[in-house]
């Protein structure tokens, strides 16, 4: 499945685990750390096979009469669910991960009462919790079993994502988000991956204003330059004087700072999703005091 490849394209190369202490991935059974959240998974999973009708466009003449196809559309997602640890930031990050699962539209920063405030409303259209939000949101994605419209393809809809644990500490929780969405009949789907750091101090997404003083972020963005131009050939990028730090925000790993950057959004399809991590040692200088009192950096 799609899930496999987007593994591999993942910067941390870090597997879905129910706990993990730094970066030491643990097994589920494993004893908990008090201060640290344990999780478990939880994915949903369906399909539905609807009919087509099938048009040749390929000449300019009249299509010819369609011919009766069948497409599958396809959705999985596989999210996570705190199980133990503090009773705040557990209730913090399930409330995170149920806006997350269903789908909900946000803008950053996303404190805790941003979420008490989706969560609030979701629960009132019957989405408690997360295995509702992704039977609700595959239904919708599915669609129903009506014929589509006249078409030159006979392939489907196809929606896939999942989420895994990159750092898990008791100040921070590192989510790495993957997924492919293919829409029927296009040259190609879209991948996605990138990270999210949860301030479960302050309950609150950390931004990379929150990460970097405004000062700072241009010596950050000089680094990340330098550290894909020596992954990749300049050629392969767009022009480097117009790079930007990534419309993802940095998150924060146990190796230290993490930048994400989106298929096309510094070089051709074929560039991948670069990713690049700055150490600690060096973005030091850079960051703002909160995120080193977080880290626990003197």
């Amino acid at each position: 499945m799609m899930g496999a490849t987007l593994a591999l394209l993942a910067c941390t190369g870090n597997k879905s685990v129910a706990h993990t202490e730094g970066d030491m991935a643990m097994p589920a059974d494993a004893p908990a750390v008090a201060d640290t959240l344990t999780f478990e998974e939880v994915s949903y999973k369906d399909s539905l096979i609807v009919d087509v009708k099938i048009m040749d466009y390929s000449t300019d003449e009249e299509p010819t009469p369609y011919t009766m196809g069948k497409s599958r559309n396809y959705f999985e997602k596989q999210t996570l669910k705190a199980v133990k640890g503090p009773t705040e930031s557990m209730e913090f990050v399930n409330q995170y991960l149920l806006v997350d699962a269903s789908g909900v539209e946000y803008e950053l920063p996303l404190t805790a009462a941003k979420i008490s405030e989706l969560c609030t409303q979701l629960k009132k259209e019957g989405v408690s919790d997360v295995k509702k939000a992704l039977k609700k949101r595959s239904k919708d994605f599915l669609g129903t079993e009506a014929p589509y419209e006249e078409m030159g393809w006979e392939t489907g809809n196809s929606l896939e994502s999942e989420i895994s644990v990159v750092w898990n500490t008791k100040n921070l929780l590192t989510l790495q988000h993957s997924g492919y969405d293919y829409p029927a009949g296009a040259a190609h789907g879209m991948p996605w991956n990138y990270a999210e750091t949860i301030d479960l101090k302050n309950k609150r997404i950390l931004t990379k204003d929150d990460i970097f003083t405004k000062s700072g972020q241009k010596a950050v963005l000089k680094m990340v330059v330098a550290e894909l131009l020596d992954e990749y050939a300049e050629d392969n990028l767009n022009n480097v004087s117009d790079i930007e730090l990534p419309g993802n925000d940095p998150s924060l790993t146990s190796e230290g700072v993490q930048f994400d950057y989106g298929a096309y959004e510094i070089g051709p399809y074929a560039l991948g999703m670069p990713c690049v991590k700055l150490p600690y040692e060096k973005v030091k200088p850079y960051l703002t005091p909160e995120v080193k009192e977080l880290l626990e950096l003197e």
